[in-house]
């Protein structure tokens, strides 16, 4: 339920209290009412949308010294109706209130009232709608939708204000892309997952069964015969083809649904949508995907039989072809709701982990175990793909998806005798290595023996279910440690908590196996709290003497154990008694532990007492014989006897006992059914094509031919190589990561991205003479403070490298590091002009050498155990062929000092002791060896010195920083430690708070004077970094800023942004020069090609989430052309119409006689000195247009990052996948050789045309 908050806005005089008094009383008011009339509440009425809980309507004031106030007001309102009444209020609608909407930073809905139409009679409502809507629908975003009003007449006031409480709860932003007019991907996306959950039969349409279950679910009200022909015909007129007997098909559906939105109908999608728990912002809910489910300690969560039945059916349904298997399409389709296979089932290695038969397909029995071992080790896995998946509880008491789930007994005391309650059990199975431990897991899957000897490194997993003895069956687990071992075994907690049985396994044919055990039993002395299970394992070979203190056989006596280690082998088909014996033993934990010499008392006890009860049984049973001899039958009599014990309650005697016996002698039951073994077609692994995302552990690059061309007018760049990194799955107790895009079409992303730097330690990266680092003048940061100057050392010039070797760290911050085997030998022959990548992607940072032949094995490989690298840098001075300084920024906040070729590394800010919010972007600061700068998600600006320590940071408020902010007549910035403070012992160096959004990025001048910094608040804010302040605070057009860079001269400014606009700022001028359209979802990346400039045309390129990688030229000429005085044509989209209709308008009002009013000038939120460094956003119609000269598609998945090398262009995805271009041989400019000749310019985006000033001017 939502409360709608409508702020009402607009120029004075307009109709405002007016429009508001109009709606309470229901008439017009033709006294003199107050100016602005104070807050009002309406509870929900008749015709209120369904999830509106209250309205609260406030007006507001226009004047200048209400600007606080209304400031106010805006922040705290979730939708704003803002009036006009006339042609000037009218012209202030895009001058004035929605670029003053946009500087304070909401992003809320904004409903545009053209109030007081009794008084223009002469204008007719298509007029109002064609002149003076859609131009500004189309120009400004977040108009939602327009309404022509009169309070007087009293006509469509309370339509005004439904539309706001509608574009609240039904917004039409995260369905409908007006520009491209088509449902957004998402959207899309959550559309094709409801229309596989109600196609019940999966055959790929929709049934009129199907369509009126559907419609009774969603809207509560049966659909009529007329109502589904209607439909069917209304699909059948633009997509014949998806109606046919059957029923509808998905894209007949998605279409339907697309007309709704493009007819003004949203809220009938949205009503769809949460009918199916979809939020907002198109992801599933919370509370749906993970709902409240508790594991006591000792517990364990199952499967319930509801839970199997839906398992099972799924299975019958997605096999099409009825052939007992599921195809690599069959697999796809039933996963098509989800995000894809579960972590845990890429982790374990699944299809291998469970059963398969012969094909190697997964069997029903398997299909089954693994979803049993899922809801075993993580019952939120299990409960989050029934949610996706479409599980509907039968309980009407419970609803929820943990209907399919139960909780076990927990069964702490293992020692007392006593099956548990569970049918799920775990076992640990440990030994030396190469004692046979995978062929156990092997052969407990019923796979072949085989005699190639493969070390287990990663944790292995095998599950299948085992039959007791009495035909009762139970799933057993069984775990291979691998590396893991150490750090499983010492958590004793959870090892205690999870695991029912630990498996001894041994090699009895070699002499030095057995040992391992009993000195891992005396390490971990814990381990004697679990039933225990000891094999001797390659029975089948000449058994050994052990070189250990006992024998197998004397140590298991020595521990009372209740049998001797169990000789097999697996390529014996008795392998499989072993396996009821460890099952057993997880069943029955009193049964393997050892027996302590009061248990042998106890025995002998029992022993007596079961013999008492036979003597009693004996004789209860002459007694019956004699009272019953005259019967017909002793079997009639027991039968009787029966019949009355099924009657009668009380505890069962030793004469009902006796009588069972006598029953099961006599009459023999038949034999349970057989199991169902129907086989599941699964494709084994990736090798057979499988269709589903598996994470892989190694690189692989491919070399595709012809592919992905990139042409310009200099020619065409190949692709040359496609290198996809492995992406490691987030750690399993992270929290998911939500993807903010809205376009994004999957909701938690799983890594950040890929973002590389490129270091060659010789000469290769010389860049063109135009980029020459003569041009800088600015002096070193921080010179001038004494206590920044670093003392003399004994080492002189060489470089001092981090204290801690990575590779034999003992952190829980470091997971694991992998260094190549020959690494020293591949660094000691590699040509020293070829180029190092250092990338970071999820959990990993990998060290790449780009001029091996062998560029996919990296050089060495970090995993971190929770922490992502989000941004990291290299420092360019302090390079050398043995010394290379890098600095990784992370999501916990810490920040490593990495020196690559010795291993060594630091943690600087370890814990946030610093600054406790994750590190969004880091560079090392020009000119210094020690220092960088990184920018964190709190809005801080933090200088760190590498060779420092970390102290608690507390603010300083210097003298010197409180004078500069009165005496500068810039904006100051908020600086809580400065580079100027003698306080230098511990880091940080300084400390500036920006905002308290997100920093997306920096980047640093040519001349090293000043920085652009982009936020996430949609501000680009310049930078005297050596002075600490800030000089100019330019604004998006909509949403915040991703990305920026510099042109190589420092003249120009290019940021990216979540409006999917490129933008061209002039730093010298002070303003926006140009708008770059060309991006259908946000800019991730942006990047000047140095070798492709000159004093007067420039070359960049973009990348973003559409998967786009666009270039853009341009020249000082074009940008700076004086513009023409006429009347601007441009095409808009009416979302009025039922069809999608263009409107061309041409405005009387030119750039010379049209004022911009000043917003800022006039609040009172800001200061004086605020409206110097304040530019007001320019709207498009005053702004130059610049078209891309290439745009092309290069992968399926997010672009992050972009980089130009003077022979190519690389770029690199979400995913994981870095692409390398070669550039045209006979297009390069030559000068980085010394020649400075302009670059050949193209005009268009397929490479034809020779300048780019003649097809942009058009635009402009």
């Amino acid at each position: 339920m939502a409360t709608v908050r409508i702020c009402v806005c607009g120029d004075e005089g307009t109709g405002k209290s007016s429009l508001i008094t109009s709606l309470v009383k229901g008439v017009f008011v033709t006294n003199k009412i107050q100016p602005v009339l104070p807050q009002i509440t309406i509870p929900p009425t008749i015709g209120t949308p369904e999830n509106v809980t209250t309205t609260t309507v406030v007006d507001t004031s226009a004047l200048p010294q209400e600007r606080t106030n209304l400031a106010r007001e805006i922040r705290k309102s979730n939708v704003i109706l803002l009036v006009y009444s006339d042609h000037y209020s009218y012209e202030r609608v895009a001058l004035f209130w929605l670029p003053y909407f946009r500087s304070l930073g909401v992003n809320v809905p904004v409903v545009l009232c053209a109030n007081k139409s009794d008084l223009a009679a002469d204008h007719s409502e298509a007029q109002v709608i064609e002149e003076e809507m859609l131009p500004l629908m189309a120009e400004f975003k977040e108009i939602d939708s327009c309404i022509r009003t009169s309070a007087r007449e009293h006509r469509n006031v309370n339509e005004a204000f439904f539309l706001c409480q509608k574009a609240v709860t039904h917004p039409i932003a995260p369905l409908f892309d007006s520009k491209e007019s088509a449902l957004k991907p998402a959207a899309v996306a959550a559309l094709q997952r409801i229309f596989y959950l109600n196609d019940k039969d999966r055959d790929g349409y929709l049934s009129d069964k199907e369509l009126k279950e559907f419609q009774m679910r969603c809207f509560e009200k049966p659909l009529s015969e007329e109502d589904l022909v209607h439909i069917k015909e209304t699909i059948q007129k633009t997509h014949p083809n998806s109606v046919t007997p059957s029923g509808i098909d998905c894209r007949g559906f998605i279409h339907l649904n697309k007309m709704y939105a493009e007819k003004g109908r949203h809220e009938t999608v949205w009503i769809i949508l949460r009918a199916f728990q979809y939020t907002d912002n198109l992801s599933l809910q919370e509370s749906f995907l993970h709902p409240r489910f508790e594991v006591p300690p000792y517990a364990s969560a199952e499967l319930s039989p509801e839970g199997y039945r839906f398992f099972v059916n799924l299975f019958l349904l997605s096999d099409k072809d009825n052939d007992g298997g599921l195809n690599d399409a069959e697999l796809a389709s039933l996963f098509a709701p989800t995000p894809g296979l579960p972590a845990s089932w890429a982790d374990g290695s699944f299809p291998s982990s469970t059963v398969r038969n012969e094909a190697g397909h997964v069997t029903l029995q398997g299909w089954l175990a693994q979803w049993s071992m899922t809801t075993f080790t993580s019952p939120k896995t299990t409960l989050e793909y029934l949610a996706y998946l479409g599980f509907e509880s039968s309980d009407r008491s419970n609803l929820s998806t943990t209907a399919a789930l139960k909780v076990t007994r927990p069964r702490k005391r293992r020692k007392r005798p006593g099956r548990v309650g569970r049918n799920v059990v775990l076992g640990h199975v440990l030994g030396p290595p190469s004692s046979g431990k995978s062929a156990l897991l092997d052969a407990f899957l019923a796979r072949g023996f085989s005699t190639t000897y493969h070390p287990t490194i990663q944790p292995r997993t095998a599950v299948n279910t085992v039959e007791l003895p009495g035909g009762k069956q139970c799933y057993l687990i069984l775990d291979e440690l691998g590396e893991l071992e150490p750090a499983i075994l010492e958590n004793q907690v959870k090892l205690l908590d999870q695991c029912d049985v630990i498996v001894y396994t041994y090699d009895s044919s070699d002499p030095d196996s057995f040992a391992y055990i009993p000195s891992l039993r005396s390490k971990y002395p814990h381990l004697e709290e679990l039933p225990s299970v000891f094999v001797a394992l390659k029975a089948d070979l000449d058994r050994t003497t052990q070189r250990a203190e006992y024998q197998p056989h004397e140590y298991t006596a020595m521990l009372n154990m209740p049998s001797s280690p169990l000789h097999v082998s697996v390529t014996w088909t008795s392998i499989q008694e072993v396996f009821v014996h460890i099952a057993e033993a997880a069943m029955e934990p009193s049964t393997a532990f050892p027996r302590s010499e009061e248990d042998v008392e106890g025995k002998w006890m029992a022993w007596g007492i079961a013999l008492g009860a036979v003597v009693c049984a004996g004789a209860a049973a002459v007694m019956i014989w004699r009272r019953f001899k005259n019967h017909a039958t002793l079997g009639s009599t027991i039968l009787a006897y029966r019949s009355c014990r099924c009657v009668t309650s009380g505890p069962f005697t030793l004469t009902d006992l006796w009588l069972l016996s006598l029953v099961a002698a006599m009459f023999v039951l038949p034999p349970p059914p057989p199991r169902y073994t129907v086989p599941v077609a699964y494709a084994a692994g990736a090798s057979n094509g499988m269709a589903v995302p598996v994470v892989e552990t190694n690189n692989i690059i491919t070399h595709p031919e012809g592919g992905c061309p990139l042409q310009v007018g200099e020619g065409t760049y190949l692709l040359k190589d496609d290198l996809h990194l492995a992406t490691p799955p987030p750690h399993p107790s992270e929290a998911p990561v939500v993807n903010p895009n809205p376009l994004a079409t999957v909701p938690t992303p799983p890594t950040a991205g890929v973002k590389l730097s490129l270091v060659s330690v010789g000469q290769r990266n010389k860049m063109p003479v135009f980029v020459s680092k003569e041009k800088v003048t600015a002096p070193p940061f921080a010179d001038g403070n004494p206590a920044l100057v670093a003392p003399p050392t004994k080492e002189g010039l060489k470089r001092r490298k981090p204290k801690n070797n990575i590779i034999k760290s003992s952190s829980s911050f470091v997971s694991r590091v992998i260094t190549h085997e020959a690494s020293s030998k591949r660094l000691n022959d590699r040509n020293p002009e070829g180029l190092f990548a250092f990338a970071n992607i999820n959990r990993a940072f990998q060290w790449l050498d780009l001029s091996s032949k062998n560029k996919d094995e990296p050089l060495s490989k970090i995993l971190f155990t929770k922490a992502h690298m989000l941004t990291h840098d290299i420092n360019e001075l302090t390079k050398s062929s043995s010394h290379i300084d890098i600095v990784m920024g992370s999501s916990a906040g810490d920040i490593i000092w990495y020196e690559p070729i010795s291993q060594k590394y630091a943690r600087i800010n370890k814990n946030g002791v610093v600054s406790n919010s994750p590190v969004t972007h880091i560079k090392w600061i020009p000119g210094s060896e020690n220092m960088f700068m990184a920018a964190h998600a709190n809005g801080q600006l933090v200088v760190y010195d590498k060779e420092k320590e970390d102290a608690l940071f507390t603010p300083e408020i210097s003298n010197h920083s409180a004078e500069a902010m009165k005496a500068s007549s810039r904006q100051p910035l908020q600086v809580l430690k400065s580079v100027n403070s003698r306080n230098q012992k511990t880091n940080p160096v300084a400390l500036w708070k920006l905002a308290n959004q997100k920093i997306s990025q920096f980047a640093f001048s040519p001349d090293q004077r000043h920085m652009a910094v982009v936020l996430e608040d949609g501000s680009l804010r310049v930078m005297d970094y050596l002075k600490e302040e800030v000089l100019d605070i330019f604004r998006s057009y909509y949403g915040g800023l991703i990305s920026v860079c510099w042109s190589p001269d420092g003249k120009y400014i290019v940021t990216g942004g979540q409006d999917d606009l490129v933008t061209i700022w002039s730093f010298p001028e002070r303003k926006i020069v140009a708008r770059c359209q060309g991006h259908n979802s946000w800019v991730s990346a942006v990047a000047f090609d140095p070798w492709r400039c000159d004093e007067r045309t420039y070359r960049f390129g973009s990348v973003g989430d559409d998967c786009r990688l666009l270039l853009w030229d341009f020249s000082v000429g074009m940008l700076h052309r004086p513009r023409v005085h006429q009347a601007s044509a441009r095409q808009r989209t009416s979302l009025i119409a039922s069809n999608t209709q263009h409107f061309n308008r041409h405005r009387a009002d030119s750039a010379s006689n049209r004022m911009r009013s000043d917003s800022q000038r006039t609040a009172d939120t800001y200061n004086d000195y605020d409206s110097a460094v304040r530019h007001p956003v320019e709207p498009r119609v005053r702004t130059a247009l610049l078209p891309p000269i290439m745009s092309k598609i290069v992968g399926d998945d997010p672009i992050c990052w972009l980089g130009f090398q003077e022979d190519s262009i690389m770029t690199s995805s979400l995913e994981g996948h870095i692409r390398t271009w070669d550039r045209p041989r006979e297009g390069i400019n030559d000068s980085y050789n010394g020649n400075t000749s302009s670059p050949a310019i193209s005009t268009s985006a397929t490479g034809s045309g020779s300048g780019i000033a003649d097809s942009a001017m058009g635009s402009l």
